[in-house]
């Protein structure tokens, strides 16, 4: 046997086996993964805010009431972004028209979406309803998360920041994070919910209803209160003016059905506590028995196809019977309308009445 040609083989075996163990090593090498690299893209809030093309309105907003320089700072700040397109549907289309609206008004407004910390949406409670957080404005917000149901399953992760859908969440950014909101937020925490309805004319006749019936004065107080408030138009469809007012009397009529049935006492609802009440229960939405009477009262909320706003409906049911007539059922989608929030409770506005007066007769 030829010793010399196998010592040769091994060794040959030997380098060999040597070389495929040091690639390994070699390759198994992440470094990566003990040194911490900072990512040097990230830019602080206004500059992400300004080189965004959904975000116009909102950077020209932060300019107009000084808060540019603001948001580049250290922070950590949560930042609030509603769309131009949420700006556009309250009928500001271009930067100038905030030339035109009250400045310290406005910059109370863009404040309130604005957080003082640094919050993910895992800081945020699951299934949580109206959690509130101190905003930059001094005031509070409202987050509600709707993340699974009683049966499990995928979670659905619905955020909402007073009753505004969050459509992007988790935007890192250098000094904090951010979130993309589909309409504006409207808060008029200076505001009760009576001094806001006498302050706009289309809800005139709505307002001398409740001064008429007895249901006025209680909207002044603490509350809250959620109110779905019907126009005049809407009044009208059901028989409702200025001039028909005069002829009901209180005596002869349930205030309590016939402008009561707008009213959720002891309630403070957005739109989309109805959708988060209806992901974690299934049941969706709050039902409850109108004051002083029989009459039960459903409120839910959903996003309908194709358009998928998020939209309330309405039911008002003789009683609390299975077999009780609908006595009126209306659905509402007209988002930049909606969850105006008030020092005492949110108003929501409603284009269709819900009772005639001959519905209301004692």
């Amino acid at each position: 046997m030829n010793y010399k040609i196998i010592d040769k083989w091994w060794n040959k075996v030997q380098q060999y086996v040597l070389f495929i163990l040091a690639f390994f090593l070699f390759s198994c090498e992440h470094p990566d993964l003990t040194v911490v690299v900072p990512n040097e893209n990230l830019r602080p809030a206004s500059d992400f805010i300004k080189n965004n093309y959904e975000m116009t309105l909102f950077s020209a907003a932060l300019e107009k009431v000084g808060l540019t320089e603001t948001l580049n700072e250290k922070g950590p700040y949560t930042v609030l972004v509603p769309t131009d397109d949420a700006f556009n549907e309250l009928g500001i289309f271009r930067p100038s028209d905030f030339d035109k609206m009250d400045l310290d008004s406005l910059k109370k407004v863009i404040q309130y979406h604005i957080l003082p910390r640094r919050m993910l949406l895992r800081d945020i409670p699951s299934n949580g309803v109206d959690v509130r957080y101190a905003t930059l404005a001094g005031t509070e917000l409202y987050a509600s998360l709707g993340s699974v149901g009683p049966n499990g399953g995928t979670p659905a992760n619905e955020l909402f920041f007073s009753g505004a859908k969050a459509t992007r969440k988790d935007v890192i950014l250098s000094n904090g994070v951010l979130y993309v909101l589909d309409k504006m937020m409207k808060p008029h925490f200076d505001t009760s919910i009576q001094a806001w309805l006498a302050a706009r004319p289309t809800y005139r006749v709505f307002v001398s209803g409740l001064k008429k019936f007895g249901l006025w004065d209680q909207l002044a107080t603490n509350g809250p209160f959620t109110i779905f408030a019907p126009t005049n138009e809407a009044l009208e469809e059901v028989g409702i003016t200025e001039e028909t007012l005069q002829t009901l009397s209180p005596e002869k009529y349930r205030a309590d059905v016939l402008f009561g049935s707008y009213l959720i006492y002891d309630k403070h609802f957005f739109v989309s506590d109805a959708k988060v009440m209806g992901i974690i229960a299934t049941t969706g939405g709050y039902t409850y028995q109108l004051k002083n009477n029989l009459h039960e009262m459903s409120f839910a909320a959903g996003e309908d196809y194709p358009s998928f706003i998020l939209s309330y409906y309405l039911r008002l049911r003789a009683d609390r019977t299975v077999t009780a007539p609908i006595i009126a059922q209306v659905s509402y989608g007209i988002r930049a309308k909606m969850d105006y929030l008030c020092r005492n409770g949110v108003v929501h506005d409603l284009n269709q009445g819900l009772v005639r007066p001959e519905q209301a007769i004692k």
